[in-house]
């Protein structure tokens, strides 16, 4: 039995009992006011379900909706399902978490134009104004992301529309299978000159740097040099100028951990390294992206 999205259920429900009440179509006007939503989202809702076979429809003046032989047998199945069932943190404008997500329903999925989602919230729904941008993400299970701006909102049902400008599913990889395999490293202990030219014949920025045991300690990059430069200090060693607070990730761990780290620190790349601290491979912006629009 095909399953449908909860507020494509309570719509075909809606339709059932007032036909049966009126024995007539019904429009889309009065499902909307029975359910306190949106007319537009209930019009766009009912052409999903008579192009799926849910609803049969009647033009002219004494036209509207009637509910299918399917839509009855769909009703009576105890197997119905919602939609993407999960929690997701909801932030507005950037400012960081408000509430909560605890279901998303896509719409218009059909036309690219229109693809809207109804969102069931959880929190105070005065903080989601209407035309706002808000960005819902990740699901716990499902590792979706979702962009958008406020369209509609629904207080006695407490869900929100929202027109979808951005869409991200975060796949379940390790870092270790998009990072390079191949990371050049340059020892503590070696003259500042030596990472300088390693700079300019590799048209690198940034070197991790190793202890004698091949652990990660540091980080020297082409800006550190220069300031040895304009200290006139050429003549230091790699740990005099280098930085010990290194951003890196374990080759074991999620990408999506990657991408976390990526975005709160606001940098571009992390150093990979293995269970013994090595320097492994290093993982960058564009790895990520490669991976997701692949």
């Amino acid at each position: 039995m095909e399953s449908l999205p909860q507020t494509f259920i309570k719509i075909l429900e809606s339709l059932v009992e007032l036909h049966n009440n009126y024995k007539r179509p019904i429009k889309s006007k009065e499902i909307a006011t029975r359910l306190g939503m949106n007319e537009g989202t209930v019009r766009n809702i009912m052409i999903s379900l008579r192009a799926m076979g849910f609803i049969d429809s009647k033009t002219g003046p004494y036209g509207g909706f009637t509910p299918s032989q399917k839509a009855m047998e769909l009703l009576r199945s105890p197997s119905m399902m919602a939609g993407i069932s999960d929690i997701a943190p909801i932030a507005v404008e950037k400012q960081g978490t408000v509430m909560y997500a605890t279901n998303i329903e896509l719409l218009d999925m059909l036309n690219p134009f229109i693809t809207k989602a109804i969102i069931k919230v959880m929190g105070n729904l005065r903080q989601l104004p209407l035309g706002s941008l808000v960005k819902i993400g990740p699901t716990t299970n499902a590792r979706i992301v979702i962009e958008g701006q406020v369209m509609e909102k629904n207080d006695q049902m407490r869900e929100i529309v929202i027109s979808i400008r951005r869409f991200i599913s975060i796949p379940k990889v390790k870092v270790k299978e998009i990072s390079s395999k191949q990371v050049l490293v340059i020892s503590k202990g070696e003259p500042l000159r030596a990472a300088a030219r390693l700079f300019s014949e590799r048209k690198i920025r940034a070197l991790p740097v190793v202890d004698d045991g091949g652990r990660l300690v540091g980080l020297i990059t082409s800006t550190d040099v220069a300031r040895a430069y304009v200290e006139g200090n050429l003549d230091a060693t790699v740990e005099e100028y280098m930085r010990s607070e290194v951003p890196f990730i374990r080759d074991d761990d999620d990408v999506y951990d990657a991408i976390n780290l990526m975005i709160s620190k606001n940098i571009g790349r992390l150093v990979v390294i293995d269970d013994k601290n090595n320097p492994v491979g290093i993982i960058t912006r564009t790895d990520v992206l490669g991976l997701l629009v692949d």
